[in-house]
């Protein structure tokens, strides 16, 4: 019993201080403050958005919104000054070895004193995800024309993580979060941060 006590709070400690570690880059041309300037939300690829893509962009404007930006639908209204396009994704995972980061863990059998028993390393998956957010200005960008959305580009920034959670749904607020520390943030920096998450995938404190 005081095993399985001790196990159950070293997983809830283990818990409560997860956090997820992000790779922030900035490049833009934006105010401190958005200052009542509308912005519309929409997927960076063209086609179906993702099922939870309504889900994720609300999350988005909730910070946009914070930053003084006023978020208007894409059409059907007056038109917005701004187009942010919205872009998250993440691998399938890699294995890892915990013990000596291999890629590819080692399996076999060991004998020992005439009794044959397996072995392995152990093992974990590691998942790249990433959030990449581009504000182009509406009036200078001709939606057919590649080149002008290069020269309408005011704002771009990628968050990078990667760590034991599996889906973007454990990860999309912390990367969020640390998107809109500093946002715009300083043009041409690269800042690391560790953003305290809700629960932990396994037992990595790096979520």
């Amino acid at each position: 019993m005081t095993r399985i006590f001790i196990a159950l709070l070293a997983s809830l400690l283990a818990a409560s201080c997860a956090v997820v570690r992000t790779n922030v880059a900035v490049t833009n041309t934006l105010p401190a403050m958005g200052s009542g300037k509308t912005v519309a939300i929409m997927p960076y690829a063209q086609g179906p958005a993702a099922p939870d893509f309504q889900g994720n962009a609300a999350k988005l404007a909730a910070h946009f919104q914070q930053k003084g930006y006023t978020v208007v639908a894409p059409s059907g209204g007056p038109a917005p000054d701004y187009l942010a396009f919205f872009l998250y994704r993440i691998d399938g995972g890699t294995p890892v070895n915990t013990l000596e980061g291999r890629p590819n863990p080692l399996t076999g059998t060991i004998i020992t004193h005439g009794i044959r028993s397996t072995y392995s390393y152990a093992t974990r998956r590691v998942y790249m995800r990433a959030v990449t957010v581009e504000i182009v200005d509406r009036a200078r960008f001709r939606p057919n024309d590649s080149a002008s959305y290069l020269a309408a580009r005011v704002y771009s920034g990628s968050v990078t993580s990667d760590g034991a959670c599996s889906t973007m749904a454990s990860v999309i607020d912390p990367m969020l979060t640390a998107l809109f520390a500093d946002f715009p943030g300083q043009s041409g920096g690269i800042r690391t941060l560790d953003v305290p998450a809700d629960t932990a995938c396994g037992q990595d404190r790096f979520g």
